[in-house]
């Protein structure tokens, strides 16, 4: 039996590659990708691994790809990914793109995918919006670099309560899969807002299948957060759809980019007007006019004053 033909689940012992990464476990492909991406992985005879860096003594992900010639989709993507830094993306470690047995070297990456986490429960609005927006500003610093992710699903997503958020298989995923890259900008803020959708609802809006149910719709439109769930605040409902279908032309916040989806998000998380050191801003052209309002104020409240009093003073009694 080849390596390939060990079924997931399967404890390792003693097989190394590059005599350094030993092989533990074999994952189950559906815990990296969702739908019908992971079977396609399996049909080429690809393979996800659990394995040990006995050099660092550290655990690592190997992506054990199947023999022959590496796509250059794939060794394009790994090169540009591994140019991205920043700690909420996992790191590409290593490679070998040697035909007898060619893998990738990838973090390892702790925590529950958050369609496990949706599953167990919902957070609340305000740790979606955090969730969220952290995810948006990682692939912000992704697309800045010229690597968009282009497959994120509810599998290449996980948190640790000690670590926080971690996003897995930058361009990756997208190039084992053969995912075009049409508008990467879009597909990726599409992406975000469908999460952002299932954190707060429990359902998932895509077309693809997941775990998740799926989202309930009215006349073919995917219903909003606020009809779904009560409790979700106006702002984050309106940016939900806006990253979902472009649309809600009357929300304040018009995120279409990972870096305006992100900005939207932390404002809802602390909007201006709870910010104590706020300092209201009066333009140069208004400044009179707001001294004239206060004027009228004061002297509105001088004459409620004095009437007060002869109120009270006609209520006494006559001698």
């Amino acid at each position: 039996m080849t390596v390939v033909e060990i079924p997931p689940g399967t404890h390792m012992t003693g097989m190394r590659l590059g005599g350094r990464f030993r092989l533990d476990e074999r994952i189950s492909l559906d815990d990296q990708v969702s739908g019908a991406c992971g079977s396609s992985w399996e049909a080429h005879g690809l393979s996800l691994w659990k394995a040990t860096d006995q050099l660092l003594s550290r655990p690592v992900t190997i992506y054990l790809l199947p023999p022959g010639p590496v796509p250059r989709a794939v060794t394009d993507a790994v090169q540009s990914a591994a140019k991205v830094s920043d700690p909420r993306l996992a790191t590409i470690y290593d490679t070998d793109f040697g035909e007898p047995c060619p893998y990738i070297v990838a973090e390892w990456t702790p925590g529950t995918h958050l369609e496990d986490l949706v599953l167990s429960g919902l957070p609340s609005p305000a740790l979606a919006a955090a969730m969220i927006a952290d995810a948006a500003d990682a692939i912000a610093v992704a697309h800045r670099a010229g690597r968009p992710h282009l497959r994120l699903t509810p599998r290449s997503m996980r948190w640790d309560n000690s670590s926080g958020l971690t996003i897995t298989g930058l361009g990756l995923d997208a190039a084992l899969c053969g995912v075009p890259a049409q508008d990467p900008v879009a597909a990726d803020t599409t992406a975000l807002a469908r999460m952002l959708y299932a954190l707060l609802t429990g359902y998932w809006p895509g077309d693809e299948p997941t775990a998740l149910p799926p989202a309930p719709r009215h006349k073919g439109q995917v219903c909003t957060p606020r009809q779904v769930r009560a409790g979700v605040p106006a702002l984050l409902d309106a940016i939900a759809c806006r990253g979902l279908r472009g649309q809600a032309a009357d929300a304040p916040l018009r995120p279409q980019t990972p870096a305006g989806l992100a900005m939207a998000l932390r404002m809802v998380q602390r909007p201006s007007y709870q910010l104590e050191d706020a300092v209201p801003v009066v333009r140069p052209g208004r400044q009179r006019q707001a001294q004239r309002q206060a004027q009228r104020r004061q002297a509105r409240h001088a004459r409620a004053r004095a009437g007060f009093r002869q109120r009270t003073t006609l209520l006494r009694p006559a001698v």
